[in-house]
Formats: C-alpha cells, structure tokens, sequence
C-alpha cells in the first residue's frame, strides 16, 4: 500500500542540505498534490555571537540589549530566508507557507507536525551547525527520526 502525504513539512536552516531537502518536497508535492510547510527555529545560543556573555564589554542591561538585538536581526534574517524559499516553491509551480519560531530546532520540528497535522517531514540530513564528515546524521535529523509521530525523509 502506498502512503499518501497531504501536507509535508520542510525545516529550513539555509545549509545546502535543507536546500535539497525542499527540492526534494517540492517533487513530491507536485506528484501527490500536498501543501508545503517551511519551518525555521532561531534560538538564543545560534543568535548570539560568540563569547558575548563571557566578554566583559557588554554587561548587565546592556548585554541582554545586545542579545536582543542579535535575537531580533536572526530572527529577521529567518524571515528573509524563509520568504525566498516560499518565491522559490511558487515559481516552482508550488503554494507554501512559512512560520519562524524561537526554540529548539527538534522540538519545534517536532511541535509543528503535532500542532498542523504534517503527514510527512522532508528534511536536510546536516544542517549549518557543526558539520562533521564522520557524521551520517546531524543531531537535528537525529532527534526527529527518533521521536517523530510521522514519516521522515532525511536527504543527504
């Protein structure tokens, strides 16, 4: 029996694998006919630069300023990212929408399937963060392989 998918989601991080990945859904929706969802988590610790907690230049007020504001342009950029991948799905012949949350990677992977009813995951097998030739799989792609309540197509 062949499984349908109605709605697949793809996280996005910018790396050259999540950008298979929505080739890939793109495919595949066009044959079966399913939505695309875009998904992209901002987390404090990836906005931060580095050491800028342990630095001593900016302290108190200041430092949580400071975060903010590196929060608040990822956050932009995240938006930015995801609207050129949604252009990118309509000139492809393709309807997406995109949403930008600040959480955990794997978590919101993992929120977004129960809370839209995703049928499918179609997702990078490395993203931007550590990316290790010994690695088959990033720890993202990991994680939601394992506790994912729906199928997950992993492209390397």
């Amino acid at each position: 029996m062949v499984q349908n998918y109605y709605s697949i989601l793809v996280p996005v991080d910018g790396s050259e694998y999540s950008k298979r990945a929505l080739d890939e859904a793109i495919r595949l929706s066009k044959k079966l006919d399913a939505k695309i969802d875009l998904l992209m988590a901002v987390t404090t610790s990836a906005a931060q630069p580095p050491g800028i907690a342990i630095s001593g230049v900016v302290k108190g007020k200041g430092a949580t300023r400071a975060i903010d504001e590196y929060v608040k342009k990822a956050f932009d950029e995240a938006n930015h990212i995801l609207q050129d991948n949604v252009k990118y799905c309509k000139d492809k012949g393709i309807d997406a929408r995109y949403k930008v949350v600040t959480e955990n990677p794997s978590k919101a992977i993992i929120d977004h399937v129960k809370r839209n009813e995703n049928d499918l995951i179609v997702m990078g097998s490395q993203g931007l963060r550590g990316l290790r030739k010994i690695k088959v799989l990033g720890s993202v792609s990991r994680h939601v392989l394992e506790n994912s309540s729906c199928p997950v197509m992993v492209v390397h």
